[in-house]
């Protein structure tokens, strides 16, 4: 048994060169996913989650798709500045890329809980390359969540866009 968060790749620099859409994890309303409001430094409202997500010692229960590149548990982080880890108390948070995003402008947040088995094989298959420490691993459920070409706070629909997930 197991669990997985799992952070859909894209279209942005990462160890050296782009990764394409195509690697990402399926995303988007044809997916079925929920997107954040367009606003800066926003996110999505609390997120019950089906399989409690045991991180920093508690089994977390929901979760904040926070517009800004993070996933956070205890509350919302509208904070746009990455800091250093741990960060606080009340801050338990995932950083897929932190930064400063603004999708008023430009992009898309989706993110949604998955139990499909392609997925469930896929994420099993991934945690296990990956993370050999771990070769048994079987994945009981995902989380998705993709930042589909969004700006930078400042940025107008003409300025550079990433993808990450």
């Amino acid at each position: 048994a197991g669990w997985a968060v799992l952070v859909a790749l894209g279209e942005w620099l990462w160890a050296g060169g782009v990764v394409p859409l195509a690697d990402f994890y399926p995303f988007g309303p044809t997916q079925g996913d929920a997107a954040t409001r367009k606003q800066d430094d926003g996110g999505s409202e609390l997120r019950p989650l089906s399989v409690p997500f045991p991180f920093f010692g508690a089994g977390h229960t929901g979760l904040y798709v926070n517009n800004n590149g993070i996933i956070s548990f205890l509350k919302e982080v509208s904070q746009f500045t990455p800091v250093a880890f741990p960060i606080s108390k009340d801050r338990r948070v995932v950083a897929a890329f932190w930064a400063d995003v603004d999708n008023r402008r430009a992009g898309d947040v989706y993110y949604r809980e998955s139990t499909e088995q392609p997925i469930l094989e896929r994420a099993s298959r991934d945690i296990m390359q990956y993370f050999p420490e771990f070769p048994g691993f079987s994945a009981q459920w995902v989380f998705i969540a993709t930042w589909y070409r969004v700006t930078f706070f400042g940025g107008s629909s003409f300025s550079p866009v990433s993808s990450w997930g």
